[in-house]
């Protein structure tokens, strides 16, 4: 089973439109994650491994 970490990002991880992968730097943005599930420098085109997954938490 792989193991899951969730990680609360904060407005210092973030900017205009993507943020910083929490495992390597990388700035990637948010549609990029949304539509391959991993930062710019993951799969094929780098060495980062882990895959990102955006949640939208609703409050009420």
């Amino acid at each position: 089973m792989v193991g899951e970490r969730r990680v609360r990002l904060t407005e210092g991880h973030c900017m205009e439109n993507g943020l910083h992968c929490p495992a390597c730097g990388t700035y990637t943005t948010i549609s990029d994650i949304i539509a391959t599930g991993q930062c710019r420098n993951g799969g094929g085109r780098g060495d980062c491994d882990v895959h990102l997954h955006v949640d939208v938490v609703i409050e009420d």
